[in-house]
């Protein structure tokens, strides 16, 4: 009995001069890199998506004008050709769903100097993609985020660190690229290729293009929030624009005339004014694939759809 209180007591004393320490000292360690990390690498980089969704969250800038929509809307729209009040709200591999988000976020948003909000289509219609779970991590507690990720949404995701486990090198990525910019150019949101692709390269993706037919396509709940949140907000002006594609996208594609009256329905809201520049010709070289635009094929974007957009403001 003697001898089994003594290993007790040694396993307590154990515990208390061992284990307790190193569970504390890891545990200082832990908050303390997860508050850089967080600081530096996730809200230092305005092109990673998690600071992207934090900033339409908790940050109210009220000269801001928004730019939203997916990669298209990351890839085609230079912030600084705009203007300094602008910022690219696009991500990459996310579909309405997100932008919808994101749109109920800023228009929440009280006092801001200019009602504008542009907003980026793509024609492959109104559906729900999410995109990388890495975005979404940082908020992984607000309703609104938790909604996007759905089932990817686990407990775990509220716990500092732990919830970033095998994402960091991601977020490390994503930082790099935003520091080196070697291969991207990076700006107040925007996230865009600086590479002009080989000729026999854009000639492969263009034959791809040729062979595999595109669609327009809607999700009928999606679509009426879609409309619900742009009628609700009348005194908030909604500028959609449909950036270019490669004039291969439309060889085969499946239902033109579902995008256009798509158009039409936002053409009749009073809030609303469209700019359709999908179907003007830019050469190969301004393309990085044959629905992306490079850097140089978003600067001259951005110029064109600039003049228009001063034509709008001086109505």
């Amino acid at each position: 009995m003697h001898k089994e209180n003594s290993s007790i007591s040694n396993f307590k004393r154990y515990v208390v001069k061992i284990v307790f320490p190193v569970l504390l000292l890891v545990g200082i360690i832990a908050a303390v890199f997860t508050f850089w990390f967080e600081r530096k690498i996730i809200l230092g980089n305005e092109s990673c998506g998690a600071y992207k969704i934090n900033r339409i969250i908790n940050r109210t800038d009220v000269t801001e004008i928004p730019i939203f929509g997916s990669s298209r809307a990351e890839a085609s729209f230079v912030p600084e050709i705009l203007g300094s009040n602008y910022f690219n709200y696009g991500l990459e591999g996310t579909q309405e769903n997100v932008m919808l988000f994101f749109l109920r976020e800023e228009c929440s948003k009280r006092y801001k100097q200019s009602p504008m909000i542009i907003v980026n289509i793509d024609l492959d219609g109104i559906n729900t993609k999410s995109g990388d779970l890495a975005n979404y991590l940082y908020n992984a507690d607000h309703e609104g985020v938790k909604q996007l990720m759905a089932d990817r949404y686990e407990a775990h995701y509220s716990i500092p660190f732990i919830k970033y486990i095998g994402q960091f090198e991601n977020y490390f990525r994503y930082y790099l690229n935003n520091r080196m910019q070697l291969t991207k150019y990076s700006d107040k949101g925007a996230f865009i290729d600086k590479v002009v692709l080989p000729k026999k390269i854009m000639d492969e993706l263009i034959e791809y293009r040729r062979k595999n037919q595109d669609v327009f396509l809607h999700e009928p709940e999606l679509k009426k929030e879609f409309f619900k949140v742009i009628n609700a907000f009348r005194e908030r002006q909604f500028v959609f624009v449909i950036p270019p594609y490669h004039s291969c996208y439309f060889t085969n594609y499946k239902n033109p005339e579902d995008a256009k009256t798509f158009v039409n329905e936002l053409k009749t809201l009073p809030n609303v004014k469209v700019f359709d520049f999908s179907s003007v010709i830019y050469p190969d070289s301004l393309f990085i694939n044959t629905t992306h635009l490079n850097y140089n094929g978003a600067v001259r974007f951005t110029k064109e759809f600039k003049d228009s957009l001063n034509t709008l403001k001086k109505q």
